[in-house]
């Protein structure tokens, strides 16, 4: 129990829960109760008939001084908090902690001699719940700037509609989407801006409304205000904002657009197809040459000769495909340059009179395995089998009648009398074959100084040549 000096009994201050002091006049302790010894570690005879000022640090009593005086003079209350005005007295929990505490001051009534009660109320608790509080506080507006962040700069589409359609939130990604500032989404009806996509996407959101179930990776078609005339795809997730009660007061989509990946996939999907026919037909192709080659070769020797002959002109041919590329077209120059590099290189005895235009690719491939077939049978029968032989090819594209028309000469001079065959050879049938593939037309006379082949092909994309 604490200690009492002078008449008054002050020992009910002992069962508070908080600290009491009591000071006379000149400011000496007349009672410090136990809960005070406790917190200050100074025992209730060690303050006694000493003055507060004297028995404490100058540095925490400075500010109660001040109100104490008041309190001793005018008799006015007086009140100190730990928010303000820090620590008061130097009081320490039982873990070593600072002990947070308030003050309060009042005059006491008692006998001849003015007395000044202190009490010290322990705020500890209560100032950790605020300081946490306090801290929460913070890191939740931190969270919310940084979801507003996320939400404003995410480069996904973002929006909020209500029941009756009309845009809640939307960010910068959803409204450049559609084509209109954020500001002028905000309070609208979604179909007032999009009307074209009302027919398909209005059932969904009314879906996620009356089941509150979310719709996921449902696809959309249709134009905005962007693009008015194009169609564009998009995949959107539509989730449900419910209130307390459950109910559904929002829905919400998350909008991801897939226009150029869709193009690119249909793209890939046309490719593989092109690509598994030409395999195929390459197959039946290289079949075919085989065949040709071992029903003329009288020997292995000159089957392999023959063969890879005709293998490296279909090479050279499927090589122009891949060069084409997207453009789709091969230059003519190109085209019968590879199907007659092998033959090119014996003086001027192939002579190539070509302007400067264009083929489309499949029939540069072809034209230039046909023609390469044409060289080597010039080569075992024709012009190419006598040293004074030549051969004159020449091209030209007329722009008359409207389709662009390719012409080819193919003109063989000095060589073995030639006599038109009984039957057809390979190489005239695999011309003839290409020829009626692309609508073309084909005549070929055999003349007593050599033969002349002329060919004329439809250029839908092929350009006049000036």
């Amino acid at each position: 129990m604490g200690s009492v000096l002078g008449v008054a009994d002050f020992s009910l201050l002992d069962s508070l829960d908080s600290g009491a002091v009591v000071l006379d006049s000149g400011y000496a302790v007349r009672y410090w109760n136990d809960w005070m010894a406790h917190a200050a570690l100074i025992a209730p005879q060690d303050m006694l008939g000493r003055t507060l000022w004297d028995a404490l640090p100058k540095g925490t009593t400075h500010r109660l001084r001040d109100v104490v005086e008041d309190c001793f003079a005018h008799g006015i209350p007086g009140r100190l908090t730990a928010s303000i005005h820090g620590s008061i007295f130097p009081l320490l929990l039982s873990n070593g902690r600072s002990l947070r505490h308030d003050v309060v001051v009042r005059r006491l009534a008692q006998g001849p001699e003015p007395l000044c009660l202190i009490q010290v109320h322990d705020i500890t608790a209560r100032w950790e719940a605020q300081e946490a509080l306090h801290r929460n506080e913070l890191r939740i507006r931190a969270q919310l700037t940084e979801i507003e962040a996320i939400y404003r700069t995410a480069p996904i589409g973002l929006g909020l509609f209500d029941r009756d359609m009309r845009f809640l939130r939307i960010n910068e990604a959803l409204a450049n989407m559609n084509g209109v500032p954020v500001d002028e989404h905000l309070g609208r009806c979604a179909w007032d801006i999009l009307p074209a996509l009302r027919p398909v996407a209005e059932p969904m959101f009314m879906k996620v409304f009356e089941t509150g179930e979310p719709l996921l990776g449902v696809e959309i078609r249709g134009a905005t205000p962007r693009a008015p005339t194009v169609e564009r795809i998009w995949t959107e997730d539509l989730y449900p904002l419910k209130g307390a009660d459950g109910a559904v007061v929002a829905v919400g989509v998350i909008a991801r657009e897939v226009t150029e990946q869709r193009r690119l996939e249909d793209r890939e999907r046309l490719l593989a197809s092109e690509l598994h026919h030409r395999v195929k037909n390459l197959f039946v192709m290289v079949r075919a040459l085989a065949g040709q080659t071992a029903r003329g070769a009288g020997t292995v020797p000159d089957f392999l000769r023959i063969f890879e002959g005709r293998l490296s002109a279909l090479a050279a041919a499927q090589e122009m495909l891949v060069l084409a590329g997207e453009t789709g077209v091969v230059s003519l120059r190109q085209a019968l340059h590879t199907a007659l590099a092998p033959f090119l290189g014996d003086g001027d005895r192939v002579i190539l009179d070509i302007p400067d235009a264009d083929l489309p690719s499949k029939l540069a491939a072809d034209l230039a395995v046909a023609l390469h077939e044409l060289a080597t049978n010039a080569t075992k029968y024709g012009a190419l089998a006598e040293q004074a032989g030549q051969i004159a090819l020449t091209a030209r594209v007329d722009g008359l009648g409207g389709v662009p028309e390719l012409t080819l000469e193919w003109s063989e001079t000095g060589g073995p009398a030639v006599r038109r065959p009984d039957c057809n050879g390979f190489g005239t049938r695999l011309l003839a074959s290409i020829v009626e593939g692309h609508n073309g037309r084909m005549e070929m006379d055999w003349l007593p100084a050599g033969v002349v082949c002329t060919i004329r092909f439809p250029l839908d994309r092929a350009p006049v040549p000036e």
